[in-house]
């Protein structure tokens, strides 16, 4: 059975030097969204609904010596 790789992406975070509270994500998140033109809307914490598909929110992957925020489809 062949896996298939679920698409993600990072939100650039200026302050990679502290762990990115549930607040802070959404925030990085949404000004990610309004710079690029995508409509969204938060589902909860950890999800984030951008054009129509749902991305599971990671807080604090550990980057180049960062913490980071990523979005992986779900």
């Amino acid at each position: 059975m062949l896996k298939m790789f679920r698409k993600s992406f990072w939100i650039p975070y200026e302050n990679g030097d502290v762990y990115p509270t549930v607040s802070i994500a959404h925030i990085e998140i949404e000004k990610y969204c309004i710079k690029n033109g995508h409509k969204y809307s938060f589902v909860s914490d950890d999800e984030v609904e951008i054009d129509g598909k749902v991305y599971e929110i990671y807080r604090g992957c550990e980057v180049r010596g960062n913490y980071g925020i990523k979005c992986t489809e779900k």
